[in-house]
């Protein structure tokens, strides 16, 4: 994989042990290889590094034996951040300390969605990485589903009116009273961040606010783990008999309120899968005041499924000219058109696709911030600020990325449920995204 333009990268944490990093950053870059070149790795253990590297026929790829030899030799544009559960802030702030020192043309970290490190830790990096000019991304990536887009578009142009009340029920089958004896440990320890709550629930109720455009106001949580041991199966799924503990939950009950519109919204996410064929492991219900928007998938993972989007109307005309009719900005409905929609792409890879998607808008981004800041300022204009050359936020906006300030305002909600859950509170949460 090698281009003279490519954004070359970096890899914290990509071994053979680390397969979802595998199966969805790597596949994802070797299916952009004009754009992106992997050729630095960096593990604790560099055996790790080398072993990856071979398996994986990584042939311009090096691997380093210290994170300062990483960051000032390797001459990397973007450090990508992957975990198996092990705590990452000491390498995160070990490379920003060593970019710090060698000025490195590092312009880019990407972390994964869920943060392992606490809210202040991720404070701590979002005000670093600004001081020193560098961009983060979050792999968020449900906002890349094209079936996410596509619902966006559609509330955003009025296809469905205003939006009264919304349901979300998921099913997150590694929390249910199985588990496979090849999954990875760290998903069942409370510690590692990865469990129903910010795992599953975080993706989901990510896409959810991308897609209305808004954040919560209040909120209330329950969460329960009744199922504190699982019965280990083959990859068939017959009993081992053994039984093996569990301390992250498997089931929560939210309800809140979008700022937006004052909209309800209620959402159940439980560990296992559905008892019955015909229930969907994925449901979002949208009813709005000219029609509903249903997103439905095959497991409680929004970021990693095909989905299907299931759309009921009504046809938007264009405004006429007249200013009563475009007061407020106001969409014009046609009553007699109701639209019905189908949307589905049967091929589509969402594991990989979402994540193609997300490495395309950092290179689009990388060729915009290239273009706008190639030119030197004149002497009467002033100095360019390294912090006016990144995007802290995506918000809302269909363009761009999710940043580390994104998943900041995420991880406040997602450690808002736990609170709300413990003190048995409804909670205030307004405030989460400034």
């Amino acid at each position: 994989m090698t281009c003279n333009s490519s954004i070359k990268i970096g890899f914290i944490g990509l071994n053979s042990k680390n397969t979802l990093a595998v199966r969805t950053h790597f596949q994802a870059i070797f299916q952009v290889s004009s754009l992106f070149e992997i050729s630095a790795i960096y593990n604790d253990n560099i055996e790790d590094s080398l072993d990856v590297i071979d398996r994986l026929k990584l042939q311009d790829a090096t691997a380093y034996p210290s994170l300062k030899e990483f960051v000032s030799i390797s001459s990397i544009d973007m450090v990508v951040v992957t975990s198996s559960g092990e705590p990452i802030f000491g390498n995160v702030m070990s490379v920003l300390d060593n970019i710090r020192e060698c000025t490195n043309q590092i312009r880019y970290i990407f972390f994964e969605w869920s943060l392992n490190f606490s809210i202040e830790q991720t404070e701590l990096i979002v005000n670093e990485t600004r001081q020193l000019g560098i961009q983060t991304i979050v792999s968020l990536q449900s906002r890349k589903s094209p079936y996410i887009v596509r619902a966006k578009e559609l509330i955003d142009d009025g296809s469905i009116g205003n939006i009264n009340s919304i349901e979300v029920a998921g099913n997150g089958n590694w929390f249910g009273y199985e588990r496979k004896q090849k999954s990875p440990e760290y998903i069942f320890d409370i510690e590692s961040r990865r469990d129903l709550v910010s795992y599953c629930f975080g993706h989901t109720i990510d896409a959810l606010q991308y897609l209305t455009g808004s954040y919560f106001s209040t909120i209330n949580a329950m969460i329960f783990n009744n199922i504190p041991e699982q019965t280990l199966v083959d990859e068939q799924g017959r009993s081992l008999g053994i039984k093996v503990a569990k301390n992250v939950p498997d089931h929560l009950l939210f309800q809140g309120k979008l700022i937006k519109g004052n909209v309800p919204v209620s959402c159940t996410i439980k560990g296992g899968k559905p008892t019955k064929k015909f229930t969907k492991n994925l449901v979002i219900d949208i009813h709005g005041t000219k029609g509903d928007l249903k997103i439905e998938g095959d497991a409680g993972f929004i970021e990693l499924s095909n989905l299907v989007l299931y759309h009921s109307g009504v046809k938007v005309d264009v405004a006429p000219e007249s200013p009563d009719s475009q007061a407020n900005g106001q969409v014009i409905y046609d009553n007699n058109e109701e639209v019905l929609e189908f949307f589905h792409f049967r091929n589509y890879n969402a594991l990989v696709g979402n994540m193609v998607k997300m490495y395309q808008a950092i290179a689009n981004y990388d060729a915009i911030i290239a273009d706008k800041f190639t030119t030197y300022p004149t002497p009467v204009q002033s100095p360019v600020k390294t912090e006016d050359k990144i995007s802290l936020m995506q918000g809302f906006q269909m363009d761009g990325f999710p940043t580390l300030m994104d998943a900041l305002v995420l991880y406040r909600l997602v450690e808002s449920v736990y609170r709300s859950n413990a003190i048995g509170s409804t909670l205030n949460v307004s405030n989460i995204s400034q």
